[in-house]
């Protein structure tokens, strides 16, 4: 019936006196709470529709059942001379279990899956990310005489150690320094090109300062190496290469000169 719960009809809604027992026909007035301030309750309606003011118990001394105010509540305060008592509807079970039954009654299931929406998986994850904007950023703390934080952003970290005793591989630091260091025999860093790329493209680059900066080394597309400054190797030593159609003075044993025809 509308919002109005059903109350009384039951072992417990019963009319006593001070000693506690029953009294048939007892008649009780009702108030929405235990309080001397607390209104009276006078919109009640019986199961057959009729309205009422108040409750009237049988010849046993029992409430028979009714519907309470229509605004939904839960409990009432009955009085029958000895003072109020506290009377529960007396199907709030049955609608505490419809209530869950319901497939999300607190949209908290909504509230949840709307939340999942800015997370990432801890496995398996897949994000969509539009044109222009970043996979993912991380906000670190400011250097510090010019240290930054090297606390780990990312990590990969075994259950056990390794015979040296390792447990730390491949780190990603605050400060964007990446240690690249595979677990087991792999190759540690393996740099692809795109298909289309020209030999004259650039594969690696190192700059002194940020990338925008020149480039003190670099990689060409098709193998080339350009460095600013020397290069060193064990086949190399200290030779030096010269050009030109007149020898270098000072020549060093190991010096290469290609002479040609000005």
């Amino acid at each position: 019936m509308a919002d109005r719960n059903l109350f009384g009809g039951t072992p417990a809604d019963v009319a006593e006196n001070e000693a506690g027992v029953r009294v048939a026909g007892g008649v009780g007035l009702v108030w929405e709470g235990p309080e001397d301030t607390a209104e009276q309750v006078t919109d009640l309606v019986d199961v057959s529709g009729t309205p009422i003011t108040q409750l009237v118990a049988d010849e046993r001394g029992v409430l028979a059942p009714f519907w309470g105010p229509p605004d939904g509540r839960e409990a009432l305060w009955v009085d029958f001379g000895v003072g109020r008592m506290k009377l529960t509807s007396c199907t709030i079970g049955e609608r505490l279990k419809a209530h869950l039954e319901q497939f999300d009654p607190h949209s908290s299931k909504q509230y949840t899956d709307e939340q999942l929406t800015g997370y990432i998986p801890r496995r398996g994850a897949r994000i969509n990310t539009p044109a222009g904007e970043k996979w993912v950023a991380f906000q670190v703390p400011d250097l510090v005489d010019d240290r930054g934080d090297e606390g780990l952003v990312l990590a990969l970290e075994t259950a056990g150690s390794t015979p040296s005793g390792a447990r730390l591989f491949t780190r990603l630091y605050n400060t964007g320094a990446l240690h690249v260091e595979p677990n087991g025999a792999h190759v540690p860093l393996a740099i692809g090109q795109w298909e289309k790329a020209s030999p004259n493209d650039t594969a690696l680059s190192i700059s002194k300062g940020r990338t925008s900066t020149p480039s003190v080394f670099r990689v060409r597309a098709d193998g080339r190496l350009e460095a600013a400054g020397a290069v060193s190797a064990p086949n190399i030593g200290t030779a030096r290469l010269f050009s030109g159609p007149v020898a270098p003075t000072n020549p060093k044993v190991g010096d290469v000169w290609v002479q040609y025809v000005a």
